[in-house]
């Protein structure tokens, strides 16, 4: 072998290796869970480039690349404070971002996440779900699958979907 393919061989066992001893894929995310001492209740970037979740409460070295069935979604209506809100809100954000509780109630779990609004292929910090929405001439009132090729609950960030098509996971 040239020094290429023992480069390249060293490469595929070490990623086989670290994928077999470490990366689960078909092990759910599990939120929260610690790493390295902080908390977290979504996916994250910390000490890798692609957004990754530990399998486990306490990272123990176990975990997965994360899909976008993996990130929790915003559970509405939620309570916080006391108050039942049914789209993402800024009240209590440090920063001034939306934000939602992935619980049906944030005062008990404390669990929550930044909105985000998605677009074919990307997550980008914006707007909360706007109740009621028009979506093929028909009103919503909550979060719907119609129209998902995943199956996954959405809703329009304007009353006008048929119009705007700008939308957000739930």
């Amino acid at each position: 072998m040239n020094g290429w393919s023992t480069y390249l061989l060293g490469w595929t066992t070490f990623l086989l290796y670290s994928c077999e001893t470490h990366g689960d894929s078909k092990a759910p995310c599990v939120f929260p869970f610690i790493y390295k001492g902080s908390v977290y209740f979504s996916c994250t970037k910390k000490g890798s480039l692609s957004p990754w979740c530990a399998t486990k409460a306490v990272y123990d070295r176990h975990w997965k690349p994360c899909l976008v069935e993996d990130y929790p979604r915003c559970i509405f209506p939620f309570i916080y404070r006391g108050k039942s809100y049914s789209n993402c809100i800024t009240e209590g954000s440090f920063f001034g971002k939306l934000w939602c509780s992935v619980t049906s109630n944030y005062d008990e779990m404390k669990q929550w996440k930044y909105c985000e609004i998605n677009g074919i292929t990307s997550l980008l910090p914006g707007s909360p779900c706007h109740f009621p929405f028009i979506y093929k001439n028909k009103n919503y009132f909550n979060c719907t699958r119609k129209g998902s090729k995943e199956n996954l609950r959405w809703c329009a960030t304007s009353y006008a979907y048929d119009q705007d098509r700008t939308w957000v996971y739930c």
